[in-house]
């Protein structure tokens, strides 16, 4: 089975971009706008992996919380974002992110924390 991304990011061009990518890679993609869209689709299908941007209109913090406070280690959460200062890391960090990306992140970056991020989740399941 493929692993599930949800890919939250409220620029239509990141968005179609990295969820193409990552389909072609493999990733059973889902995407969304905005956090509570995200969130809604988390609770219906509770994904793998999810790649939030930091700056959205509801704040991608208040989503790496959300779904952290209610999945924990079972999923996997990267941020984006364009500020690449040891402040951002630190905010997303306490949030509970597993990753930090500085964008505009390369695809190949993208696909190997993920892949390596899927392997991760897939090794702690089985055992």
């Amino acid at each position: 089975m493929s692993p599930r991304v949800l890919l939250v990011d409220d620029d239509d061009g990141i968005r179609r971009t990295l969820a193409s990518a990552l389909a072609r890679t493999g990733f059973d993609v889902q995407t969304a706008n905005d956090g509570a869209p995200a969130l809604r689709l988390a609770e219906v299908a509770t994904p793998d992996i999810v790649v939030v941007d930091y700056n959205m209109p509801t704040g991608g913090i208040s989503v790496v919380r959300a779904l952290k406070q209610r999945h924990g280690a079972a999923i996997y959460v990267a941020v984006l974002t364009g500020e690449d200062d040891p402040a951002t890391r630190h905010v997303c960090r306490e949030a509970g992110a597993d990753a930090v990306l500085i964008k505009p992140v390369g695809i190949g970056e993208l696909r190997k924390v993920l892949t390596a991020a899927a392997i991760a989740l897939d090794a702690s399941s089985a055992a």
